[in-house]
């Protein structure tokens, strides 16, 4: 859990923001590229080897795998992930683009892959806000409390995230 932690509100959201002029110290467009994908695949890593831990140690004690709204998200989240990576290469690598055949832009393919992205994010987020109302979570003594707290960090987190994509969006749009 805490790699998945840190994959999703550490890694990834971080990497959404270098795209953002307040946000980021990095000012070279190429380097916040560099940075956002070594972001990413980096939280992916770390997602799936928390999930390998989850499944071992369910294994191990005879639980059930993905019984919960938690990890039904959570496994989601690591699928958008994984699409979104593959998805991400032709916006870097302009020999995938001719190779494949599309008939979008590359502006249309980065909005795409934005708004994918904090699809992807949200379902991540939405993840680590269940985790909160899990049955362990709950069996603590100040639950109600730290679930209120990750409610309200979550939606900051969305909303901060949807503000980058909308901004980005416009500033492609007054590009074109």
């Amino acid at each position: 859990p805490t790699l998945m932690a840190v994959a999703f509100l550490g890694l990834q959201c971080e990497s959404i923001l270098l795209f953002h002029p307040r946000f980021s110290p990095v000012t070279n467009h190429a380097l916040r590229v560099k940075l956002h994908q070594i972001f990413q695949i980096v939280g992916f890593v770390l997602g799936s080897i928390g999930m390998v831990i989850i499944y071992i140690l369910k294994e191990n004690a005879g639980k059930p795998h993905i019984s919960s709204w938690h990890a039904l998200f959570g496994l989601c989240a690591m699928i958008l992930t994984l699409i979104q990576l593959v998805g991400g290469l032709p916006l870097i690598y302009s020999q995938i683009r001719k190779i494949l055949p599309m008939s979008k832009s590359l502006g249309e393919l980065k909005r795409k892959h934005a708004q994918m992205g904090l699809i992807t994010v949200i379902c991540g987020l939405t993840t680590v806000g269940l985790a909160f109302y899990s049955n362990w979570f709950i069996k603590k003594e100040f639950h109600r409390i730290y679930q209120n707290v990750a409610f309200g960090a979550v939606t900051t987190i969305i909303g901060v995230l949807f503000a980058q994509v909308y901004h980005g969006r416009l500033s492609v749009e007054n590009q074109n």
